[in-house]
This record gives C-alpha cells, sequence and structure tokens, in this order.
C-alpha cells in the first residue's frame, strides 16, 4: 500500500521562515525597537540574557608639523630647503590607542507569547487549499497585533526623562509639557492648536540633540486626536504624498522636524519621541519538545520564533503554533557617559515624553510650552 503525504506538504523550516517574514512585515510600533535573538538558549522564562550595548566612537588624535623647516641658504629668503634637510620629528605620531569598549547590560525574558490552531481532517482534506493565506497569515497577525499593542503599553510606562535629576536636565532636557486651546473648528483655533505642538516638538528635539541622540531614525509616536491636530496644520506635509508605500504600510503618516511619525490607536493627547535605540526586543526560543511530530526553530530580522506541528489523535486533527520568549527593555547609556561634564551615567536619555493639556482658549498663557520639571 502506498503512503499518503499531506497534501499541504508542509516543510516546517520554510514554513516558520515564511511565518517571521509575515509577521516583520505586518508590525507596525512592534517593529520599531532594536532587537536582539539567540536560537541556541538552554534557559527559560525569568531567566537574563546579557545584550551588548554599541561602544561611542574611538578618539581621533591629530598631528601638526614636528618641526619648521629653516632655510639653510644664507640672505636668500625666497629659497627653499630641500627635501632632505627637513629634521626628523623629535615626537612620535602613534595614532591614540583606543578600545572598543561595549558594555553589557541584562534584559529579563518575561513572557511566553504563543498561540496556535487546530484543523481537522475535514478542513485538511475539502477547505484548505493555501497554507499561507488561510493558516500562517493568521497566526502571524495575531502576532503582529500582540507586539504592537505590547510595544505601546512599554512605550508609555518607560519613553521619559523623568528619572533624571535637575543637574542632568539642566543639560540635555527633561520631558515636555505643552498646553494648547480646546478645538473650536475655526482656522484661527486650529492653528494654534498645531502651533503648540509643533514649538514642544522643536524643544523635545532640541532635548534629544543635546544627549546626542542621533538625528536618523527618530520617531513620534500619537495617537488619532494628535494625528488629526497635526493633518489640519497648513504647515504639515504628510508622507503618503510622496508615494512612500513602505512608511504607508507602517502607519507613518508624514515627518515633522526629523521625527517619522507613527499613529497607534493605543495612545491619547500624548506625544512619544524616540531613536530606533531607545528600546530593544530580546527574544529566544527553547528547545523543539521530544513529543512534538515536527517543528523548527528560525530567527529573521532578529525575531526568533519556535513552529510546532503536532497531531491530537482524539479529535483526529493537526495542531500548528508559534511562540516565543521575550523581553522588552529601554537602552540607557554606559555608566560613564557624561554630557558638557554632567555625568548621566545608566539613565535614559534616548527619547522622553510631550504632556499635552487642553484648556479654554481665554486662559491659555502667551508662553504656553514648558520643560517638565
Amino acid at each position: 500500500m502506498a503512503l499518503t503525504t499531506h497534501h499541504l506538504n508542509l516543510d516546517p523550516k520554510q514554513v516558520t521562515i515564511a511565518a517571521l517574514g509575515l509577521l516583520d512585515r505586518q508590525l507596525t510600533l512592534g517593529g520599531l525597537p532594536a532587537r536582539y535573538s539567540e536560537l541556541a538558549f538552554t534557559g527559560g522564562l525569568g531567566d537574563v540574557i546579557n545584550v551588548n550595548r554599541e561602544s561611542r566612537g574611538i578618539p581621533v588624535q591629530s598631528s601638526g608639523i614636528s618641526e619648521p623647516i629653516w632655510n639653510p641658504v644664507k640672505g636668500d629668503k625666497a629659497k627653499f630647503a630641500a627635501t632632505t634637510d627637513r629634521p626628523l620629528p623629535t615626537t612620535d605620531r602613534l595614532a591614540p590607542m583606543g578600545f572598543v569598549n561595549e558594555s553589557r547590560f541584562p534584559v529579563q525574558l518575561t513572557t511566553l507569547a504563543q498561540n496556535s490552531t487546530s484543523l481537522s481532517m475535514e478542513q485538511v482534506a475539502f477547505d484548505l487549499k493555501q497554507f499561507g493565506t488561510q493558516i500562517l497569515s493568521k497566526l502571524t497577525r495575531g502576532f503582529a497585533e500582540y507586539f504592537d499593542d505590547t510595544t505601546a503599553s512599554f512605550i508609555k510606562a518607560n519613553i521619559t526623562r523623568s528619572g533624571l535629576s535637575a543637574a542632568q536636565k539642566k543639560v540635555v532636557g527633561g520631558d515636555v509639557e505643552v498646553t494648547i486651546p480646546i478645538a473650536d473648528g475655526t482656522a484661527e483655533n486650529m492653528k494654534r492648536r498645531a502651533l503648540g505642538l509643533r514649538t514642544a516638538l522643536v524643544d523635545a528635539r532640541m532635548a534629544m540633540s543635546r544627549a546626542n541622540v542621533p538625528t536618523s531614525e527618530r520617531y513620534l509616536i500619537a495617537g488619532p486626536e494628535v494625528e488629526a491636530i497635526l493633518l489640519k496644520d497648513p504647515e504639515f506635509v504628510a508622507v503618503d504624498y510622496s508615494g512612500d508605500t513602505s512608511a504607508l504600510r507602517r502607519a507613518v503618516v508624514g515627518r515633522i522636524y526629523g521625527f517619522d511619525i507613527v499613529i497607534h490607536n493605543s495612545f491619547d493627547l500624548e506625544m512619544y519621541l524616540f531613536h530606533k535605540s531607545a528600546m530593544i526586543l530580546v527574544s529566544a526560543c527553547p528547545a523543539i519538545p521530544m513529543g512534538a511530530v515536527n517543528g523548527s526553530i528560525q530567527n529573521i530580522n532578529g525575531i526568533a520564533t519556535r513552529m510546532l506541528i503536532d497531531y491530537d489523535y482524539g479529535k483526529k486533527a493537526d495542531t500548528i503554533g508559534l511562540d516565543t520568549m521575550y523581553g522588552l527593555s529601554t537602552v540607557k547609556e554606559d555608566p560613564d557617559y557624561a554630557v558638557r561634564g554632567v555625568g548621566i551615567g545608566e539613565s535614559f536619555v534616548r527619547g522622553l515624553k510631550i504632556s499635552i493639556t487642553e484648556v479654554p482658549p481665554s486662559k491659555l498663557a502667551q508662553n504656553d510650552v514648558t520643560l517638565a520639571a
């Protein structure tokens, strides 16, 4: 008797790679943090993975001439010395000896994220024709929504400079507070609301630049209310006019003052600004269990995911699931980091929060943007 084969013909390795590719394309907020993953991980939930923090630049030494060339021909100031008459250097010209010092910081694996689906023999035989679109995309869509919501909660709780001391805030700036008039639908009101936000963004940009945060890959995360204020601003240029489909797919609706604007429904009237390196998503996978029918562990773009394929004899159904262990963390500076002579140390300065308060126009002060104490 000939052996029967599954008509979907699944290769766990290829399916897992495809799943991670789909997940990466479906992420919005979850795609913003830097990523680090380990495939050969032998621990479990609650364990800590040490991640390298990128080293800063190695100092450069500038060297001028070691000694001036004197004209050996007396009485002739216009005649230069021959090359062989140049004196030997009197000091070393060695470059300074730098060192790539990548300090490490711990990230705890706090969560086991997982989903699965059961496929009955009737579904497999009669209903399922395209595994990718009918099954795999639904599993990865659930993961994308989960990581987006989880990242949103993490941003709200951790993207802030409230932990800085008064001396540190004086040199690099703190969180920003802005007061804008309550909307009344008039053109002048819309301009004043947008002006308040733009003024706050300029202060936030200055605070990030003073902390030497890179100018590329900066993000502004906000909710639909902030998006509406910006889109009504005649000076705002939306990215959807530029034809950048990649940006639109990732919910980037525009750029302002060097920040890519990402809108997510988890946020209210508030803004969070940070560099891509401000957060890191660390993921790891446990080994494939001995009882699984089949499985695969893969890593695509810094996300480690395990796929398990099993069979339920009682229900006569296939079971397919994805899982990963992960932890989110902010990235603080090196212990010896300082700005303008003030020690920053292991503090978070790669992002900040802008708090927005609405008041009646009559109560709006002239100077309505302040730095948070």
